[in-house]
């Protein structure tokens, strides 16, 4: 065997474990961010994990679906993502029946919990129904 196939026989198995270790790390970060995703999705933990938390108002309108909720949320503090939200929200039994009005949120609710309050007028309103 001379020089130049013992130099392109080294490159090619050093390429081939590059190669190799490039998509073990692609395929390790890719299961660490749906693990996460996964997580985030059905852990439901409050923003504050505190009893007490921060009380925010908040004002929902009747053109409002399910993601602008969700951005309004975010920008108040009361959740981590408007995406995670509009997902929850979408896999709840809450689907789509938020109602307009004024709800006291505070950050130590889950999603599940401002869910709940939010839907409260739809609620009653199938009840008497």
């Amino acid at each position: 065997m001379n020089v130049k196939q013992l130099l392109g026989a080294i490159g090619a198995m050093l390429f081939k474990i590059i190669l190799s270790a490039a998509v073990i790390i692609v395929v390790f970060k890719l299961a660490v961010s749906a693990y996460d995703f996964g997580f985030n999705l059905f852990a439901d933990i409050p923003i504050d994990e505190e009893e007490s938390g921060r009380t925010v108002n908040v004002i929902i309108s009747e053109n409002q679906d399910s993601m602008d909720v969700g951005k309004m949320l975010e920008e108040k503090g009361l959740i981590r993502d408007a995406k995670m939200f509009y997902i929850q929200e979408m896999l709840s039994d809450y689907k789509d029946m938020i109602t307009a009005g004024t709800y006291e949120l505070n950050t130590a609710m889950s999603v599940e919990e401002m869910l709940e309050a939010m839907c409260s007028n739809a609620e009653a309103a199938e009840e008497t129904e």
